[in-house]
């Protein structure tokens, strides 16, 4: 069965005439017939009843015609929605990031994108570092903003920025005032940390294991702000990456100063996948925003 059999038999069941529907499609009547005779051959059934000059669909005809209908029409809408993905002003785009980038960055980045391209729509994801990586490798996400931790054959990274990583204590503690401290200081502090995977979780976990200790994590959590909010409670110290949207009043900020520990965020792409114009754009249009060439008004 053939694509184009199935356009001559929509057509012909809407005209309801043969002749008519071979000069809707701009082809010869007889080379509508022969498509039309060979369809019912394969099917082992005819589709028409004759009618003088007109033909009618039967029943296998009306059975048949409600699926090939369908099938024509997805396949319209896939070609569109193709042609829609290849146009820089239409397109969706999969961004997959770590959740601390949500507070401002990624806001403010999306913000700058659609002032210029509003039609372009955005499917976001929010997870550990792993586990982004992974639904990048599913093909369940265009791009990846994480820290460059993962440097298999098929995944792409481009840096963006690097951060310094501070020792967060409750304004309470013998460390606050202080500018810095140093890591045997804080060896046996007890820790408020992201759970496994998260990457700041994984430099303190290298972190100790450098130097030959392990950190006592007393609590686990998901999220940046939740786990500053344990430390405001008193319940602990932690090693996140500043961020300039939150202040708490009763969290204090000190520099790790003989280590100095940072990680470099980064987008992540898979080399093997064609991206859609949207997205090559996105991407060039997120490095120009990240490195400060392109401010959100323009």
């Amino acid at each position: 069965m053939e694509w184009q059999q199935l356009e001559y038999f929509r057509a012909a069941a809407q005209e309801e005439h043969f002749t008519k529907a071979a000069e809707r499609l701009s082809v010869s009547q007889p080379a509508l017939s022969r498509s039309l005779a060979k369809l019912q051959r394969e099917l082992g059934v005819d589709l028409f009843d004759r009618q003088g000059r007109t033909v009618r669909l039967n029943r296998y005809g009306r059975s048949f015609y409600a699926r090939a209908a369908r099938i024509l029409q997805e396949m319209e809408e896939a070609k569109l929605e193709l042609r829609q993905l290849q146009q820089t002003q239409f397109g969706e785009v999969s961004l997959a990031f770590l959740k601390s980038l949500g507070i401002s960055f990624v806001p403010r980045l999306l913000g700058s994108f659609r002032e210029r391209y509003p039609h372009v729509s955005f499917k976001l994801h929010q997870d550990s570092s792993s586990a982004m990586l992974e639904q990048l490798r599913r093909g369940e996400a265009d791009f990846c903003m994480s820290a460059v931790n993962d440097t298999t054959p098929e995944i792409a990274w481009r840096s963006l920025w690097t951060e310094e990583l501070f020792v967060f204590v409750h304004r309470t503690h013998p460390f606050s005032g202080r500018r810095s401290v140093e890591f045997e200081e804080i060896a046996d502090e007890k820790f408020i940390a992201l759970k496994p995977g998260f990457s700041s979780r994984s430099l303190l976990d290298r972190l100790f294991l450098e130097n030959g200790r392990e950190p006592q994590v007393i609590f686990e959590g998901e999220e940046t702000i939740g786990v500053l909010g344990f430390v405001a409670a008193n319940l602990g110290i932690a090693l996140l990456p500043r961020i300039d949207a939150v202040a708490m009043k009763d969290v204090a900020a000190l520099s790790l100063a003989d280590l100095s520990p940072h990680r470099t965020i980064g987008l992540a792409w898979r080399k093997d996948r064609s991206l859609s114009a949207a997205a090559s754009l996105f991407r060039e249009h997120l490095v120009a925003f990240s490195q400060g060439t392109l401010s959100p008004s323009e």
